[in-house]
Formats: structure tokens, C-alpha cells, sequence
């Protein structure tokens, strides 16, 4: 794909990795279809998605070594061993977008067995020591979250999960997390391990979810800000709608060319995050 607004040109392929079978109802309910394997570059930035249980793991490449974003269950590791194992670098970081128990689960187990940190964005590290659950989204209802079940799939808890895994990202949750924290992320700081990488607070799904900006590569790694059930959109699901709105209007000023969302395929395009739509529940 040529660059785009000035930005550098970005591929798509492939890895050398095989994924997991695509879920047979998400293939036939969710228009925009399940998550994939993917490997996207631009300007010598490199972004692998791996597909898992519940959320996509984002793995970013740095000089020296790796950052993975959100890890959703213990059952996720071999897979990313794979790919660890493919790109030959070690993991330095491992960081969830925000505690939900969907992107949470084997975060802690993937710290442990990669021998990484742990990274927290600031709320998220307050909610932890504190030992306070997080707030639920305001507008959830039981038909909303079927839907959302059914485009993922309707995945249900895996065995390895249980029962330490419910102490992870849900309201009664302490978030007991054993892994060797690493420094807090705040608003604007690099990602340690990686060039050009940023931290972007943007409250609004959740009160602690955080993005990550590569912006001379426009690459954003969205976490649950963004998904991508019907070709790319806004998260319905909100705790925080002012927030909300002053995280969307803050991230539209941004060139990005990708969107690495943690539900749902890659969004690649130009002026893409001026192209997401809001969709009501």
C-alpha cells in the first residue's frame, strides 16, 4: 500500500505462523469477519497481530526487543511463543490496554514466562494498588453483549483460566498481578524498548485504557477504543462518555494508516480514524 498523507508505505502479510481456526460463528455473524494473523510495516515499524481466546494479542517489534499489548488468556502462549520464537528477539514488556478481563487474563502468566515487565498505564497501576475492580461500561445490556459474544465467536472461559483468572479485570477483582512491574505509563512517554513509540491515556471505554502512537508510521494500537466488527468503529461500550468524546476528537488529530484493534481484524486506510463510525448498541 503506498504511503499515505505523507506517512511511509505499509505492507501486509502474512507470518510464517499459523493461526488459530477462525471461530465458525464469527465467520458467519460478524461482518467484518474474525480477527487474523497479520504482519504490518511501515517506514521499518513492524506490528504483528495474533489472534486469541477472547482479545488479539498486538506484538510490536523494537531494535532489541518485543512489547506485547493485551494478552487475554493463559491458553494464548503457545501461540505467542511461536512468534516470539519467529521474530528471535526476547520480550521485554508486557502491557494491557486496559483491565478487562478479556485482555487480561494471561497477561500476568505471559510476564511470568517471558521473564518480562509488567507495564501499566497509571489508572490502571492505581487500580492495582489499591486492590479496587474496575468500573463496568454505564450502557452494557444483556442483548449488547450477546451480540458482541457472537461476533468473537462465543467463547467461554478456558479451563487454564480457572479460577485464578476471575481475580483479572472484572469488578470484584483485586488484579493480583506476581510479575516484576515495570515503570508506570504516562501520558506521553515512550514505550520502553521501542523507538518512536508513545503512551496515549484515552479514557472513555474504560477509566485506565491507554493506546500506543507510532506517529512518523501512523500505527495505533488501540486496545478497545477501537474494534473492528463492522469494518472499523468507535467502541460502543463506554463508562466515560465525556471522556469518551475528548479521547475521540484528541485521537482524530492524528495521521494514523493503521488501527490495531483488540477485538477484530487490522484497519488499514487513509485518514482512517476520521472514517470510523460510532455505532449505537
Amino acid at each position: 500500500m503506498a504511503g499515505l498523507m505523507g506517512l511511509p508505505p505499509l505492507t501486509r502479510t502474512s507470518p510464517p505462523v499459523a493461526g488459530p481456526k477462525p471461530p465458525v460463528l464469527a465467520r458467519w455473524f460478524t461482518p467484518a469477519g474474525p480477527a487474523e494473523m497479520a504482519v504490518v510495516e511501515a517506514g521499518g515499524v513492524r506490528v504483528i497481530c495474533v489472534p486469541g481466546r477472547y482479545c488479539v494479542t498486538t506484538v510490536i517489534e523494537g531494535p532489541g526487543e518485543l512489547v506485547l499489548v493485551d494478552v487475554g488468556s493463559v491458553v494464548d502462549l503457545p501461540r505467542l511463543c511461536e512468534v516470539v520464537a519467529w521474530l528471535d528477539k526476547p520480550v521485554g514488556l508486557v502491557i494491557p490496554s486496559h483491565l478487562h478481563f478479556d485482555h487480561v487474563m494471561g497477561v500476568d502468566a505471559a510476564a511470568r514466562h517471558f521473564d518480562a515487565e509488567l507495564g501499566l498505564g497509571q489508572v490502571s497501576l492505581n487500580y492495582v494498588k489499591g486492590r479496587r475492580g474496575i468500573r463496568k461500561p454505564k450502557n452494557i445490556s444483556v442483548r449488547a453483549w450477546f451480540w458482541m459474544w457472537l461476533w468473537q465467536g462465543l467463547p467461554v472461559f478456558a479451563r487454564e483460566d480457572l479460577p485464578r483468572g476471575l481475580r483479572f479485570g472484572l469488578p470484584w477483582g483485586d488484579n493480583p498481578f506476581e510479575a516484576r512491574l515495570g515503570p508506570r505509563l504516562c501520558d506521553g512517554d515512550s514505550v520502553p524498548g521501542l523507538d518512536g513509540w508513545e503512551v496515549l491515556e484515552t479514557p472513555g471505554h474504560a477509566d485506565d485504557a491507554i493506546c500506543l502512537l507510532h506517529r512518523g508510521a501512523g500505527l495505533l494500537v488501540a486496545g478497545d477504543t477501537a474494534r473492528n466488527f463492522h469494518g472499523g468503529e468507535w467502541n460502543p461500550l463506554v463508562t466515560d462518555f465525556a471522556a469518551f468524546r475528548t479521547t475521540i476528537s484528541r485521537l482524530k488529530t492524528f495521521e494514523v494508516q493503521a488501527v490495531f484493534p483488540a477485538h477484530g481484524p487490522v484497519v488499514c486506510g487513509e485518514n482512517i480514524l476520521q472514517r470510523l463510525r460510532w455505532m449505537p448498541l
